[in-house]
């Protein structure tokens, strides 16, 4: 079963801020997030349109893996160069077909336990 957490953040790269140079920066913090324990992956992609805008997808197995990621010292540089705005994150999990059935049984019974108490 895979419990492994998607981050995924949503950068802006700062007015002044040459843009290549900042490309550089974030590809070389996606290779060092990839060196971190419990980092299964970690890409950016730079929209088109919007040139400032970056988007960074990560991938952790656990909790314990993205917690350690923001006290390694290649996040805190990255962090305090301040090139780049954090506009927005989130993280999201990938749920087993075997958790996806035992959540629906759940609610079928919970809807079906109101129902019956509704009727009474």
């Amino acid at each position: 079963m895979d419990n492994s957490i998607f981050v995924t953040a949503e950068l802006k790269i700062k007015d002044g801020i040459d843009r290549e140079q900042a490309i550089k920066e974030i590809e070389q913090f996606c290779l060092d997030m990839q060196s971190e324990d419990g980092c299964l992956q970690a890409t950016a992609s730079y929209d088109s349109e919007d040139l400032q805008r970056v988007i960074l997808w990560e991938r952790y197995q656990n909790e314990a893996a993205i917690q350690a990621h923001f006290v390694m010292p290649h996040t805190q540089a990255f962090i305090e160069h301040g090139f780049a705005d954090l506009v927005q994150a989130f993280k999201t999990q990938c749920q087993s077909q075997s958790q996806s059935q035992s959540q629906s049984q759940s609610q079928s019974q919970s809807q079906s336990a109101h129902k019956e108490g509704t009727a009474a």
